[in-house]
């Protein structure tokens, strides 16, 4: 049995102690991948030990070396080391919303199970294998208090909400980013019919507030009725008294979690095994046995009881524009901007 090592490239990245293989024989052992595989992530340790378990149930003889810290950091490190690469996978980090913009990094390949996902990947790339979801965050008792039931966008527009909305600053921040996308997704990019939805939702005294998770950890202080968040941080403060995460009625959309093979990778056979593990059904079930703080994104997959993000066939899902949305970013930044001015000023 091999071990999995940490390989320490940058001082001031954070390591993680090795993870515990399994003991069981594989038959994919001896299948000629090589038995190296080099890791960049900047996934959380549980996160990372139940993505790497596919893998190591079918080839538990591959040595695993796991570099942990921020995207900026490993990126970076990926750059520099463009002419001969350390590591074979990057994991976390990367979206759809990217495009092509890395696509020299990566080497060409995409899951053989890439249609099986929520939302394929659609640039040739990348893999999907997570996603984090647009939600409402509610304060119950508050909701209750008002004689309300929160479930679409048009029902945040009740003047009984006036101030008691928060969000947060889709400039700086990826969630609320995340949020104003999917208002295009239900309601068409940069029509009339999402730009009446914006306004009315700042005319309604929506509060933009300095940070995302605010979004969520004051709705369940009871300092707002309604939260628009996304679901994998509303979960967090999930157990507060009188407080709920719901997906809008109208439509929900997310932005998927992305990994991808290293160009000119020392180990290619045994990295394109891990995307194929790791985005199977067989994987994303052994994935969820092991941590449930994420929606794996392959839809064969019946999410366990104990799964606390909604289940994913209970959720109307619509289609998120990528390609548009990336394309079209600074613009529409640039109106909600002078939207914003205009109602708040």
């Amino acid at each position: 049995m091999k071990k999995i090592a940490i390989l320490v490239l940058i001082s001031c990245l954070v390591f993680f102690p090795a993870f515990a293989k399994g003991e069981k024989e594989s038959a994919a052992s001896g299948s000629g991948i090589g038995n190296s595989l080099v890791i960049y992530t900047s996934n959380t340790e549980a996160e990372i030990a139940a993505m790497l378990a596919p893998f190591q149930d079918l080839y538990p003889d591959v040595d695993i070396e796991i570099v942990n810290g921020s995207f900026g950091e490993l990126f970076a490190r990926l750059q520099a080391e463009k002419d001969a690469p350390v590591a074979d996978i990057m994991l976390g980090g990367l979206s759809s919303t990217d495009g092509n913009k890395y696509e020299q990094y990566f080497m060409k390949y995409t899951s053989s199970h890439n249609d099986e996902q929520i939302t394929p990947a659609k640039n040739g790339y990348y893999s999907v294998y997570g996603m984090s979801t647009v939600c409402f965050a509610v304060n119950t008792r508050l909701e209750k208090e008002l004689g309300l039931d929160i479930r679409s966008y048009e029902d945040l527009l009740d003047p009984k909400l006036k101030g008691k909305i928060i969000f947060s600053d889709p400039n700086s921040s990826s969630a609320a980013w995340n949020n104003l996308c999917n208002i295009f997704s239900v309601y068409g990019v940069d029509t009339p019919e999402s730009w009446a939805i914006i306004e009315k939702l700042m005319r309604n005294g929506m509060v933009v507030g300095s940070s995302s998770s605010k979004c969520f950890k004051d709705v369940a202080n009871g300092e707002y009725v309604v939260g628009l968040t996304y679901d994998n941080g509303a979960v967090t403060v999930l157990g507060a008294p009188d407080y709920e995460m719901r997906y809008p009625a109208n439509g929900t959309s997310g932005k998927d979690s992305c990994f991808a093979i290293i160009e000119g990778c020392r180990h290619p056979e045994a990295a394109k095994a891990f995307v194929e593990a790791m985005t199977s059904k067989e994987g994303t079930e052994k994935m969820y046995a092991m941590y449930g703080g994420v929606r794996f994104t392959n839809a064969l997959v019946d999410e366990p009881a104990s799964f606390q993000l909604g289940k994913t066939k209970d959720i109307k899902w619509v289609d998120r524009p990528v390609e548009e949305l990336t394309e079209k970013k600074d613009a529409l930044l640039k109106k909600w901007n002078e939207l914003y001015a205009s109602v708040y000023n």
